[in-house]
């Protein structure tokens, strides 16, 4: 008998695998923004005299502070800050086999996979001009406005959204020709894809309230009337529902299950306390 029949294969592999589950644990270890180019800068000496509340955030947001010219020019800036997400997770996966398709001679596999609780670390760089050189640098409304977005993308409300999201169970469907079924390598793939569409949602989501900051601020030249207030209003459900071009089918369903963030609002008011005038 012919055992590359299709007909004898599907039989077999039905008796081996139909209804039969692989629950499969694996780790990684996952720079999801690209990393700011290294450079060789001299440091700046007031930074080390930075007070103790942009110490807090300094530390918070694992802050960089350079003088890059070409950088800012090419934004068109007078000062700019950029961050990164760095995240570590495990994750488990679920692969059943569907059915047998004679006509293409391939298996429909089901792919489930969950993350448990990620690691998420926030990396930032303000770039200065080089005549960057006031009497009190921490006193100028310029770099106090780059912090302004520091402690938006560090905000502790972002980072609790940000894990709600990629804890999402997220599902695949696929076909594979016998007997090469999805290898593990396949399905490591297929997730760090979805991970990484997820995170640079996520990552739009930030920017549009830097955006938002840069608005009611006039690009750090003005002062915001009603900081807390400003402060405290972003990251809000409606706010998120408006940012259509960062809705990922993750981020669907955290909006359409209307998930509360936990009250944190105290926490939120500490974390912008050193803002407000």
């Amino acid at each position: 008998m012919n055992k590359n029949n299709p007909t004898m294969k599907k039989a077999n592999f039905l008796r081996d695998y139909l209804c039969r589950l692989l629950l499969t644990t694996l780790s990684l270890v996952l720079l999801i923004s690209p990393p700011v180019a290294a450079q060789t800068l001299k440091p700046l000496p007031w930074v080390a005299e930075a007070p103790g509340e942009f110490v807090r955030l300094i530390d918070r947001g694992n802050v960089r502070i350079v003088v890059d010219d070409d950088l800012v020019k090419k934004a068109g800036k007078q000062a700019l800050t950029l961050f990164k997400f760095v995240v570590a997770y495990d994750f488990k996966y679920r692969h059943q086999t569907l059915g047998y398709d004679p006509e293409t001679n391939t298996w429909q596999s089901k792919i489930e996979a969950w993350m448990d609780q990620p690691k998420i670390k926030i990396e930032h760089k303000i770039c200065l001009k080089s005549d960057f050189q006031p009497a009190s640098p921490w006193e100028s409304r310029l770099l106090r406005h780059e912090f302004d977005h520091v402690a938006i993308s560090s905000d502790p409300r972002m980072l609790k959204i940000m894990k709600r999201v990629l804890q999402q169970r997220r599902e695949w469907t696929g076909k594979w020709v016998q007997p090469n079924s999805p290898s593990e390598q396949d399905i490591r793939i297929a997730i760090l894809e979805s991970i990484t569409t997820e995170v640079s949602a996520l990552e739009k989501l930030v920017q549009t309230q830097y955006d938002m900051l840069d608005l009611e601020s006039s690009q750090g030249t003005a002062e915001i009337e009603a900081r807390k207030s400003f402060f405290q209003g972003l990251y809000s459900i409606e706010g998120i529902e408006k940012c259509k071009y960062a809705l990922t089918p993750s981020m669907r369903e955290f909006v359409k299950q209307k998930i509360s963030i936990p009250s944190i609002l105290k926490e939120v008011e500490t974390h912008y306390l050193f803002l407000h005038p």
